[in-house]
């Protein structure tokens, strides 16, 4: 127990925890992944590590036991409804107490997560000091906790940053998620429409998120710093991306209907890519080429 780059991470066996094992490990971290899941892979510099965050003497014991100099928080809601799910105020409560556990066990540099639904409903490039509108119980538990975590950790001399992801994509989605939905209708051979084709968003590859959060960790910077692409792309290119490697464009319906929501969201990555010096990877044909086929 005596490495100076003892990390926690929870969330670990999640879309976006299980493609940071590799920086990380890159990095020189010996790495403490908690999980509520079973049967984890065996990974040399890994330890696997049965915790429920909701739980919150188990929790302290762990980081009492391991005495980590950082933590990366990834855990949150990932079920159907997360926008509006309850279960936001019980992840919003146990994330504030791992910044105590994290203190109290010696804890020096923390990297949490939040979204770009803290921005709201603006339709320009999103630069990290703009005004925040959050949306549904989801962006506003994230927000707060940002807000009471960047107060805590400054009283209490932690390093504290703050990755705002924009949309995310890759291997393992959620089978309700877009990029999962298309994928799996389209290999059944069932047609499947997308609504709102002609909306823009800025899709970045959870590998590019993994190797940025990864960066962020190493780094001094503190503060937020926008996790996205700086591109966008139509919903109706970008499956359209996923049709035709499949081959299976003539089951792909495009409709433009009416919406409320915001015709592009894009984010600014100027911070990201000059300060904490991560160069996205990935682009998108070759992130789909690695979920279609790897």
């Amino acid at each position: 127990m005596s490495s100076s780059k003892k990390v926690i991470i929870t969330g670990a066996s999640g879309l976006i925890g299980k493609e940071i094992i590799t920086p990380l490990k890159e990095a020189g971290f010996d790495i403490y992944a908690l999980t509520i899941d079973v049967n984890n892979p065996v990974i040399e510099g890994v330890t696997w590590v049965p915790c429920n965050i909701f739980d919150n003497k188990k929790t302290k014991e762990i980081f009492n036991y391991i005495k980590p100099q950082y933590l990366i928080h990834l855990a949150w809601v990932v079920t159907e409804n997360y926008i509006t799910s309850n279960l936001n105020f019980d992840f919003l409560k146990s994330s504030l107490g791992l910044l105590k556990f994290f203190h109290d066990a010696g804890g020096k540099r923390a990297v949490f997560t939040g979204t770009c639904l803290e921005y709201g409903q603006k339709a320009i490039p999103l630069k990290e000091n703009d005004t925040i509108e959050p949306l549904g119980i989801y962006g506003k538990c994230k927000n707060y906790l940002r807000e009471i975590a960047e107060i805590y950790c400054t009283n209490n001399n932690i390093s504290f940053a703050w990755g705002r992801i924009f949309y995310v994509y890759g291997k393992g989605e959620h089978p309700k998620r877009l990029t999962a939905s298309i994928i799996n209708s389209l290999k059944e051979n069932k047609p499947i429409q997308v609504n709102h084709a002609q909306l823009h968003r800025d899709y970045i590859y959870t590998k590019d998120i993994a190797g940025a959060l990864t960066e962020l960790l190493k780094s001094d910077i503190n503060g937020i710093v926008n996790i996205c692409s700086g591109k966008s792309i139509s919903i109706g290119e970008y499956t359209e991306k996923i049709a035709k490697k499949l081959g299976k464009e003539d089951l792909l319906i495009l409709k433009e209907l009416p919406t409320p929501q915001p015709a592009k969201i894009i984010g600014n990555n100027t911070r990201l890519t000059e300060e904490v010096k991560y160069k996205i990877k990935y682009d998108i044909d070759i992130a789909l080429d690695e979920i279609l086929h790897n």
